[in-house]
């Protein structure tokens, strides 16, 4: 297979765009031809971690796409009789050609061909090159966006299986001048967990390792989620204005001494009867209070100015005044947010957004007299602050914070009504009219536990919506990693964080391709549980009635929403799938639909399990014995197939499982059999 690009060279505007221009064409730059080595990797004698991990990266997905291992050489012992040079990084010789990293932007790379060589550049250091918060990765990222161009590899899930990259016998390039960078300033999907266990700070507990993941296995996977989301061009978290719940425990430090900073309740009282409540939100109008976080201010960092991580509002007069007037009637899908949310009824339940916009600019100003270039983080745009401003307030690009949907169950998850879909699409535009900085920061990740429920459509047109409307970079919360039953939502969120400019149905196609002979098949498996989602909206929502404890709610009531006759159909698409994907000789395509298999099993037994708690968190005597037979069919699936990556089982057991469902008691008694 032949690849080539356009060919290029580049101009930056006044603006600080990449403007890539049209060059004619001339030399062709190969790596490999009909199977035969042209080329050697070539990095500094002194090279950087980032360079030689980067080099490292070029030459296992060239051999991976020819089966032609690369020699990699530094400088000084470059053969003078090969056709083409590959430069990794910062070498002399890239600067011989005016190519000088030391004057590109943040995590941009230059792809530049000389001849029949080739330069790959940019800023790089000895830190760790696949930590996010590592600016430096310029280099990796332009390997990555060469070999996305010229060897079509796609990076599915975790793992060498998740790695699909055709197989040709020739790797070349047109002659190309190109510099560019992230599209987004920062792009994250939260991993802590995993994250931890990949540098080595953490371990999992003795009860997670016996209902899922083993030591060992747990550290494989973080090491290869780790590679997989900088592959995705994950990062940039140095550039992302800082956000949190900054006033969460004021109420224990200072509500004593000071009572008129916090919320006014409705029954006349400042704060909360428990002194030791640790979300009381504040009473923003108050002076004195703006005063005080002016003041203990350092003059120099952000100002955070994040809510408790509670509903509710204070209920004074002043406070009152601020917020713009209420809608009458509330829309039908956002009662929580306009009307009494459970946890909020001491306090005012209705938008309060006019009132935090203020409150922001109000901080803004008074810190101004100190540091004319103040940022204000208001963290999070969510909970009672979620409908957009309607008093006309302006901010502007020194005021920031994170687009959350959130509150009513009809907001936070997708597929959502039509009403609601376009309805926050309309305070995503409301807040930007302000003129403030805006990122995008969803929760609807966590959705799901171990079943095939997920939808692409709706989120990915949104996030395409707020890419379009002025998002500058998105965090999500979290990666649940549920790989073999999520996977087409999990990939499209990496695509869309790593290029917003794709469309959904290019980066369905891109999934369902590597499937090879069973790809057809398997878009119509993917669609069958998308339309399963959208058509049980509702059900699906009735999960959800528990609010407080939402996710446990749903893992003791999965077989309700996933009932036996659900999976029939589905089954019958992947054996048709499998039998397709046999046909081919390589055996990679086969495996991949073994790997969804395994998936939907495992959702088959969770949901097994479930139905012997219907509901509950605790079993009664009269069920201990069907209990554990279903957790033993359950861990030994784990045990059998947790090498395959097919799940994040330490989230399932650790976020999920065990909180939902008192389980730890079954899987020890279990162990000692």
């Amino acid at each position: 297979m032949k690849q080539s690009v356009n060919h290029f060279r580049f101009a930056v505007s006044s603006f600080g765009l990449i403007l890539l221009l049209a060059l004619p064409a001339s030399a062709q730059v190969r790596l490999v031809q009909n199977g035969q080595a042209q080329a050697v990797i070539v990095t500094a004698d002194a090279t950087t971690k980032t360079g030689s991990y980067a080099a490292e990266e070029l030459a296992a997905h060239v051999e991976k796409a020819t089966g032609v291992k690369l020699k990699r050489v530094t400088e000084s012992e470059t053969p003078a009789d090969v056709p083409t040079r590959v430069f990794i990084g910062e070498t002399k010789a890239a600067l011989l050609n005016g190519i000088d990293s030391a004057h590109l932007p943040r995590e941009a790379y230059v792809i530049r061909s000389v001849g029949n060589d080739l330069f790959i550049i940019g800023r790089e250091d000895n830190v760790e090159p696949l930590d996010e918060d590592n600016p430096n990765a310029g280099t990796l990222f332009g390997v990555y966006e060469f070999l996305e161009r010229t060897t079509h590899v796609r990076w599915l899930w975790p793992g060498d299986l998740g790695t699909f990259v055709p197989k040709t016998g020739t790797i070349e390039i047109s002659s190309i001048n190109e510099m560019a960078a992230p599209a987004l300033a920062y792009r994250s999907l939260v991993w802590s967990r995993m994250r931890a266990i990949a540098r080595d700070r953490q371990t999992i507990s003795e009860e997670d390792a016996r209902l899922g993941f083993s030591q060992q296995t747990a550290h494989d996977y973080a090491v290869a989620l780790q590679a997989l989301l900088r592959r995705h061009r994950m990062g940039g978290l140095d550039a992302m204005p800082p956000s949190g719940h900054s006033f969460t425990g004021w109420w224990k430090k200072y509500g004593k001494e000071h009572p008129d900073w916090f919320a006014l309740r409705k029954d006349g009282t400042r704060g909360h009867p428990d002194p030791d409540y640790d979300a009381v939100s504040l009473c923003v109008t108050n002076e004195e209070l703006q005063d005080f976080i002016v003041e203990q201010w350092d003059g120099e960092s952000p100002i955070v100015l994040g809510p408790v991580d509670r509903p509710g509002r204070c209920n004074c007069q002043k406070c009152r005044a601020w917020d713009g007037p209420q809608p009458d009637p509330a829309p039908w899908f956002a009662k929580y947010v306009y009307e009494t949310e459970p946890r909020a009824q001491d306090y005012f339940a209705g938008a309060t957004s006019d009132r935090a916009a203020r409150f922001w600019k109000v901080i803004q100003e008074k810190a101004a007299k100190r540091n004319p270039n103040v940022l204000v983080s208001g963290s999070f745009i969510y909970e009672n602050e979620f409908p957009a401003p309607v008093t006309g307030i302006k901010l502007n690009n020194r005021v920031y914070a994170e687009f959350v949907q959130w509150q009513d169950p009809h907001l936070r998850w997708f597929p959502m009504p039509d009403e609601a879909f376009d309805w926050i699409k309309a305070q995503w535009l409301g807040w930007k009219a302000t003129g403030m900085r805006m990122s995008y920061r969803p929760n609807y990740l966590h959705d799901g536990y171990v079943m095939p429920h997920f939808e692409t459509r709706q989120s990915g047109e949104f996030f395409k919506f707020a890419y379009e409307h002025g998002m500058e970079g998105a965090r999500f919360d979290s990666l649940t990693g549920q790989w073999a039953v999520q996977g087409p939502r999990l990939y499209m969120h990496l695509r869309l964080l790593a290029k917003p400019e794709l469309s959904i149905d290019e980066i369905q196609y891109e999934y369902c391709f590597a499937f090879g002979p069973a790809a057809g098949t398997m878009k119509q498996y993917f669609a069958y549980w998308e339309d399963y989602a959208f058509r049980n909206t509702m059900p699906f929502l009735d999960l959800y009635k528990d609010y407080v404890r939402r996710y446990a709610n749903y893992i003791r009531k999965a077989h309700l929403a996933f009932p036996p006759e659900s999976f029939r159909p589905a089954e019958a698409l992947l054996q048709q799938a499998y039998d397709e994907a046999k046909t081919d000789p390589l055996p990679e395509f086969a495996e991949r639909v073994r790997f969804i298999q395994v998936g939907l099993e495992h959702a088959q037994l969770a949901c097994k399990l479930a139905a012997v708690f219907d509901g509950d968190k605790t079993l009664p005597e009269s069920k201990i014995e069907e209990g554990k037979q279903a957790l033993r069919e359950l861990i030994a699936f784990r045990k059998k197939y947790e090498g395959m990556f097919f799940s994040d089982l330490l989230h399932v057991t650790s976020y999920w499982e065990r909180p939902g469902i008192d389980v730890d008691e079954l899987v020890a008694s279990i162990a000692t059999e």
